[in-house]
């Protein structure tokens, strides 16, 4: 049914505990191919304008090879699956950074956790689940917060 399944992370551990789901469904699914996916935000973005652009390029080539090295670590806390299992960085906002990779990358199912923000604070940071739920071209299986809790 399922061929490539993204699996966005974002360093945090409730992030995190949804590799127990995704070891769960790609073995249940016999799914191909597993894609840990990061988005790391342009350093430009959060820098004062008076940084040299040489200073900015080498702070994002070090939040891009941090990602990729935190990826090879969630790859090998995954242990024996019998997915193959590639690590993927995109560079921009979270949520658009993981619909451009569902777009390119011939994804076809996405599953993450929510980190269950509400109120104020959801309406500030706006939900990248959210955003990821009603702008996928394809399904998105989410992991309620409270799951992560009980699992750990």
């Amino acid at each position: 049914m399922y061929r490539k399944m993204l699996v966005p992370l974002d360093t945090s551990e409730f992030a995190e505990c949804v590799l127990v789901h995704v070891k769960e469904m790609a073995t249940a699914y016999s799914i191909p191919e597993v894609v840990l996916l990061t988005v790391t935000e342009p350093q430009y973005a959060s820098s004062e304008a008076f940084l040299a652009e040489q200073v900015l390029e080498e702070a994002d080539k070090q939040a891009v090879n941090s990602a990729y090295e935190y990826l090879e670590r969630m790859k090998n806390s995954l242990g024996p699956i019998s997915s193959k299992v590639t690590t993927a960085v995109e560079v921009g906002r979270p949520a658009n950074g993981i619909l451009d990779y569902i777009e390119k990358s011939d994804v076809d199912v996405v599953i993450l956790s929510s980190h269950g923000r509400s109120g104020p604070s959801r309406w500030l940071l706006g939900s990248v689940a959210e955003k990821l739920v009603r702008n996928s071209p394809v399904p998105v299986f989410l992991v309620p917060s409270l799951a992560c809790r009980l699992s750990s």
